[in-house]
């Protein structure tokens, strides 16, 4: 199993990369999505104190949660748009992090269970893929934020 120290330091290096690629190469942070994405997985596990899926690109989920429970991580260099999140791997995870680039760092959209981000999603049913918007997911995180209201 990866350490935490090791995480932290696969980040670092990541983090690194994608600004070297982003200024040597002039190029949008959305050109370099795969780094991003992978870079994403290293910020959620350090979050959540978590360690990564056994696999790259393990089918459904990329954290496992120090609880246990399993997340699904999606990292992007978008301001507005959406998120895919696929049906058929819904029922393998647990929770949802979505991660925005900006400016060179990462900050958390939103984090919470996958079924409260599916249900404020749009589904599509020729691709079997669920699309939330970055916008909506936003909301979703501060309305969890905030103390209940009964």
């Amino acid at each position: 199993m990866i350490t935490i120290d090791r995480v932290q330091q696969l980040y670092d290096k990541y983090l690194e990369l994608v600004h070297l690629e982003i200024m040597e190469f002039g190029v949008k942070p959305t050109e370099v999505r795969h780094l991003i994405g992978r870079l994403g997985e290293f910020y959620c596990a350090l979050q959540v104190e978590g360690t990564l899926a056994h696999l790259a690109n393990q089918h459904g989920f990329d954290v496992i949660c120090r609880n246990g429970r399993k997340i699904s991580v999606k990292t992007t260099a978008q301001a507005t748009g959406f998120v895919s999140i696929g049906k058929t791997t819904i029922d393998k995870i647990d929770d949802l992090m979505i991660i925005q680039y900006r400016s060179g760092e990462l900050s958390v959209v939103y984090y919470g269970p996958v079924g409260q981000a599916v249900d404020a999603a749009r589904y599509y049913d020729h691709v079997g893929k669920y699309e939330l918007d970055i916008s909506k997911a936003r909301r979703l995180m501060a309305a969890s934020a905030k103390p209940d209201q009964a």
